[in-house]
C-alpha cells in the first residue's frame, strides 16, 4: 500500500461551540439533523474555495488545503473559507429563529505546517485522512475561540502566510486581537491573532465571496 505523502498544508478545524449542552434538550433524531446541517453548511464553505481534503467526526469539521504552488495562496484561501462558513451560519441561524430555534456558535481555528496527507496502514477503514501536529495546533486554536470571546482563532504563521501573499486583503483587518498563549499538552507559547465575535448580521454582511477580498 502507499504511504502518505509528507507534505506541508493548511488545516482549518470548525467545531459547534457548546454542543454537548445543546444536544441536552433533543432527542437522537433532532442531533441527527442539526449535525447534518452544519455538515451541509461547512461542505458549501470548504467546496466554494477548493480545500483538498475534508473530513467530519462528531460535531467537527477539518479541512485541509495542500501546498502546491503557494503556502501563502492556500492559507489564502483557508482564511476566505473560514469567513465563509461564519457567513453560512449566520444565514443557517436567521432560519433557524424564524423558526424558534435556538442559535448555533460555531468557532474555528487556522494553522499551516507539516502534515502527512493519506490513507492510514493498519488494516482498519480505507479512508484518507491527515496526521500531524498542525492539526493538533488548528484544534487547540479553535479551543482558544471561547477564551478570546473570538470567532476565529489563527496562528501568528498563518497570518503572515497571508498577508505576505495578499498585504492588502481586508481579511486580515478582522483580526484585531493578538496574544502569545501555551496551548494545552504544549511547552512552547505560540502567538495567535483572533478575529472578535461579531453579530450575525455582521457575519453575513462581511462575507467574503469575490476574490479582491
Amino acid at each position: 500500500p502507499r504511504l502518505p505523502q509528507a507534505t506541508t498544508a493548511v488545516a482549518l478545524f470548525a467545531d459547534i461551540v457548546g454542543y454537548t449542552e445543546h444536544c441536552q434538550g433533543l432527542d437522537p433524531e433532532e442531533a441527527y439533523l442539526l449535525l447534518c446541517e452544519f455538515y451541509r453548511h461547512a461542505g458549501r464553505a470548504t467546496a466554494g474555495h477548493d480545500a483538498d481534503f475534508v473530513n467530519h467526526f462528531g460535531d467537527a469539521v477539518l479541512a485541509v488545503w495542500k501546498n502546491e504552488a503557494s503556502l501563502g495562496l492556500s492559507a489564502l484561501k483557508a482564511l476566505r473559507c473560514g469567513f465563509t462558513l461564519l457567513a453560512e451560519i449566520a444565514r443557517w441561524n436567521a432560519w433557524r429563529r424564524k423558526h424558534g430555534l435556538a442559535s448555533i456558535k460555531v468557532g474555528i481555528g487556522i494553522h499551516a505546517g507539516p502534515v502527512m496527507l493519506g490513507r492510514p496502514l493498519g488494516g482498519y477503514g480505507d479512508g484518507a485522512s491527515v496526521f500531524g501536529d498542525t492539526v493538533n495546533i488548528a484544534s487547540r486554536l479553535e479551543r482558544q475561540t471561547r477564551r478570546a470571546g473570538a470567532d476565529m482563532v489563527i496562528s501568528e504563521q498563518l497570518y503572515r502566510l497571508v498577508r505576505a501573499t495578499a498585504p492588502r486583503a481586508a481579511l486580515l483587518d478582522r483580526f484585531t486581537g493578538a496574544q502569545s498563549v501555551t496551548l494545552s499538552g504544549r511547552n512552547e507559547p505560540i502567538d495567535l491573532r483572533y478575529a472578535p465575535a461579531s453579530t450575525d448580521a455582521a457575519a453575513v454582511r462581511l462575507s467574503p465571496l469575490s476574490p479582491s477580498h
